[in-house]
């Protein structure tokens, strides 16, 4: 017979540790748990470890009574926290993986929290690291920025972005009477139940102090180095498909609004371009188009805040075009692209589906589209898909490509040499066009009728060997714009000049801003230095006056 809450004898915590050979973390894990000052026991349940972890275990629960280790009966981390859900006997549950770490006082702080109010769940803030870096998801969140007590999801609707079941903790009454189950899945095992929790509740704290710190462990049994297969983003979109209708069922248009930005802007699209970046042609390819179909009909049209390359990108994926949405993944991610998307390139230009995009966003995948080229010139697959893409959106979908006419003709298009700030702007380099001249390839312009923006120099200035120097005054040049140097024919073709010149240290007076990108020199004009210093006085004043 269950023990009923809150009997004499029970723990005022039962802390469910699901493990899967964690043996190099599950040591350091344990200890931060059981220096939590709380009453409580912990359940360590293996999910059939084939190293160290259980004997690791073990070894705690003889020496400390709290700890107590299980064996899943059947395998998967759902099935090993549900075992141990029902295998706790505390007023509260909370979950921690094996190989986290728990703050100091964060249990007490979740169940000081709960006793005060006696909500359902309480909810903390998280941080999380890997080797090299360190973060908090919960930045743009605004449900973290601070205290809350007896609320319900419709107060802080943005309680939907955070759904790992480790960072909160419930009072095991309603846990049970909620009937809550974790699914033993690939992934995303707990985002269901989280949804299930967070709209069931009738009460819910918010503690925004960082309670809980998630390890992000890339390796062949981690979730992350798995999110790039196919049957695993399937599970995950089945599981957010189940989300969507938790939600939709709550017939909240502020919570529908919330739950279409973390699908079209926020979780869902991170996974689908994660899986696209690694994407080859394969079997489950229609499952993936399948699922993703249903999660974008349940979720229904973001609003406006949503940029336009991801969202198309979503789009193009649900109908089945996985290799034009890799790229418009990429182009909206800013990386590269996979070799075998080589095809969406030759299909976004040839049906160009985002003639429908605003013309800003047009020209920022035309430019990004161009990068990929930049770096893959001598596969003829990409130069094929380099020409269809010029003729379609015109010279800059090649800009910082090799010369299309052929190497010969790059090499006799020269290097840049030199470039140098001030009052004017100096670009020097060797290399002609017969009968044409440098000039400044703008761009964020909008091209026109195939033809790309371009800035002349006020002068050239010509020496032997066919050196040239261009002078461009700040005035004439666009603000906060790429430019990069051209040689442009008379009929007008811009060839890109590429090199990398000794970029001019960084100088707050300097005009300009100075990159090299995939061999191609960038140069962005900034705002007067006053205008600039007088901005950054009334930020650090106002920052003053809110302190």
């Amino acid at each position: 017979m269950r023990e009923s809450f809150g009997a004499p004898g029970a723990p005022l915590v039962s802390v469910v540790v699901p493990t899967h050979d964690v043996a190099p973390w599950v040591r350091q894990s344990l200890e931060s748990i059981l220096s939590q000052r709380v009453d409580m026991e912990v359940l360590v349940v293996d999910d059939r470890s084939t190293d160290e972890t259980v004997d690791i275990a073990r070894a705690f629960a003889a020496r400390d009574e709290r700890v107590t280790v299980h064996a899943a009966e059947t395998p998967g981390g759902g099935s090993a926290r549900n075992a141990g859900a029902r295998l706790a006997r505390g007023r509260y549950l909370i979950f921690a993986d094996g190989d986290d770490l728990i703050p100091d006082g964060a249990y007490a702080a979740l169940v000081a929290s709960l006793e005060r109010t006696g909500s359902d769940m309480a909810v903390g803030d998280y941080i999380k690291f890997r080797a090299v870096d360190t973060w908090r998801p919960t930045a743009a969140m605004p449900a973290f920025s601070h205290h809350r007590s007896g609320i319900t999801l419709a107060d802080e609707p943005t309680l939907l972005y955070s759904r790992p079941c480790w960072n909160k903790a419930y009072r095991r009454e309603f846990w049970e009477a909620s009937g809550i189950v974790f699914p033993d899945v690939p992934r995303s095992n707990d985002i269901v139940p989280m949804v299930s929790a967070l709209v069931g509740s009738a009460s819910i704290d918010i503690i925004p102090d960082v309670l809980y710190v998630y390890r992000e462990r890339p390796g062949a049994g981690s979730m992350t180095a798995r999110a790039g297969a196919s049957a695993s983003l399937v599970s995950y979109l089945t599981q957010e498909t189940a989300c969507a209708e938790l939600v939709r069922a709550e017939r909240s248009a502020e919570l529908d609004r919330v739950y279409a930005n973390l699908v079209w802007d926020r979780d869902g699209f991170q996974a689908v371009a994660k899986f696209l970046a690694a994407w080859e042609p394969g079997d489950g390819d229609g499952a993936v188009a399948g699922q993703l179909a249903r999660l974008l009909a349940a979720t229904g049209r973001p609003g406006g805040n949503v940029h336009p390359l991801r969202r198309l990108a979503l789009e193009l994926a649900a109908s089945g075009r996985l290799a034009a949405a890799a790229v418009a993944a990429s182009a909206a991610e800013g990386s590269p692209a996979p070799a075998s998307a080589v095809a969406g390139f030759i299909d976004l230009a040839s049906d160009d589906p985002t003639a429908g995009l605003p013309e800003p966003e047009r020209s920022v995948i035309a430019e990004r589209f161009a990068r990929q080229f930049a770096t893959r010139a001598a596969d003829p697959a990409w130069r094929e898909a380099a020409a269809v893409a010029r003729e379609a959106w015109g010279p800059r979908a090649t800009l910082f490509s090799p010369d299309p006419r052929g190497e010969q003709a790059a090499r006799e298009a020269g290097r840049l040499t030199r470039v140098a700030g001030g009052p004017l702007l100096v670009v020097e380099g060797r290399g002609h066009e017969p009968g044409g001249a440098p000039a400044l390839f703008d761009g964020e312009a909008s091209i026109a009728e195939g033809a790309a923006r371009v800035i002349d120099p006020v002068s050239v200035t010509w020496t032997g060997d066919d050196a040239w120097s261009a002078v461009y005054p700040v005035a004439a040049l666009p603000l906060h714009r790429p430019l990069t140097p051209v040689l442009r024919a008379p009929g007008g073709e811009c060839v890109p000049v590429p090199g990398e010149p000794p970029i001019p240290p960084y100088a707050p007076r300097d005009a300009f801003l100075y990159d090299v990108q995939d061999g191609i020199l960038v140069v962005r004009r900034r705002r007067h230095w006053i205008l600039r210093a007088a901005r950054r006085a009334a930020i650090l004043a106002r920052a003053r006056l809110r302190r």
